[in-house]
């Protein structure tokens, strides 16, 4: 599996998951909210943080198109130019939180849904630039990102499994060798029975890339699980509430909760391990500790047949491990035993 770069982070097989700290519209159109979070979120061990670009007179053309959200169970609908305009952050706002990223040391990213906004993300030196899944059959705009030769993070969202592939195909022939692809569940929030998780390792078979998840569930479990399945990079809202009723506060992670669920994502990739059975020192030692040899089960004289009827098992391991019995049974012991002492391969005879 290749693997991507992001900063001086590589992301991939053999490195831990990069956690990407979504900005989104959490902040609630407030720029002095968003650099907190940033902040905030560098403090908890975000790896990366993330905005979304979106200027809404660039790219709604019809002003009547609406927009839904799923609120504590309830559908709002609203019209989409008017829920832009209260969480949109003007070019100048996203270039101050890539400042305090960069003060911070730490990677700032943007979602980019035209040319503009791409060439605004290069200008400033964005590490990455992030195509939302409803662009991931924009070719014109995945060709012109590509041609810029920075990193993209790609979501797939409701695209059939050729457009994913015809996407990075377009993507890796315009120019793109940074590359990582975003496995991300329907709904927002997302259903649990809607996640597919087993799809990220399978992609990541198919199209030879890094590959992670952008997480929109109303709660913390698809993230370990994808983190258990070894998805590459884990992409999560934050903010200060999760519980206020508005659009992603809902499938975001809470600021006082973020530490922990880092540290829990860090152990699951620990736990991941390796994909073949090495054995630590420490599973040796259990291993001699616990396993069963070979002992008297009552006393026995020389000549005296190594049988079921003759021999008990237990530990510790302090003579003729168990394993060896097919080769041991039916010899004949050399030298008398006393109950429960061990049978040590001198004192077979032959």
């Amino acid at each position: 599996m290749r693997t991507a770069t992001i900063g001086n982070h590589r992301i991939g097989e053999g490195h831990p998951p990069f956690f990407v700290a979504e900005l989104g519209i959490c902040h609630g159109g407030k720029v002095d909210v968003a650099l907190q979070l940033t902040e905030e979120a560098v403090k908890a061990g975000a790896h990366c943080i993330k905005t979304e670009t979106f200027q809404r007179q660039a790219i709604v053309l019809d002003p009547s198109i609406t927009t839904n959200h799923l609120i504590g169970g309830e559908r709002i609908t609203e019209p989409l130019i008017e829920h832009m305009e209260k969480y949109e952050l003007t070019f100048d706002e996203h270039h101050r939180i890539k400042k305090k990223c960069d003060d911070l040391n730490i990677p700032f990213m943007a979602t980019a849904h035209d040319f503009e906004a791409v060439d605004f993300l290069v200008d400033i030196g964005a590490a990455a630039v992030k195509i939302s899944s409803p662009d991931i059959i924009h070719f014109p705009l995945l060709r012109y990102v590509a041609s810029k030769e920075i990193p993209i993070v790609m979501d797939t969202g409701g695209a059939f499994q050729y457009e994913v592939e015809i996407a990075v195909k377009t993507l890796r022939e315009n120019g793109a060798t940074n590359l990582i692809v975003n496995h991300n569940p329907a709904g927002h929030p997302a259903a649990a029975d809607q996640h597919d998780l087993r799809i990220i390792p399978r992609l990541r078979e198919i199209l030879e890339l890094p590959i992670g998840i952008a997480d929109h569930y109303a709660g913390y479990e698809m993230l370990y699980a994808a983190a258990a399945l070894g998805a590459n990079l884990l992409e999560k809202p934050i903010s200060e509430d999760r519980f206020v009723p508005e659009p992603e506060r809902s499938w975001s992670i809470t600021m006082t909760d973020l530490a922990e669920v880092l540290l829990t994502v860090s152990r699951i990739h620990q736990a991941l391990g390796r994909a073949e059975r090495v054995l630590s020192k420490q599973a040796q030692q259990y291993r001699n500790a616990n396993r069963m040899a070979c002992a008297a089960a009552r006393d026995l004289p020389a000549g005296a047949d190594i049988s079921l009827a003759n021999i008990t098992f237990g530990r510790p391991r302090n003579g003729i491990g168990v394993e060896y019995w097919d080769l041991i049974e039916g010899k004949k012991l050399r030298r008398a035993k006393l109950r429960r002492e061990y049978i040590q391969w001198e004192d077979l005879d032959g």
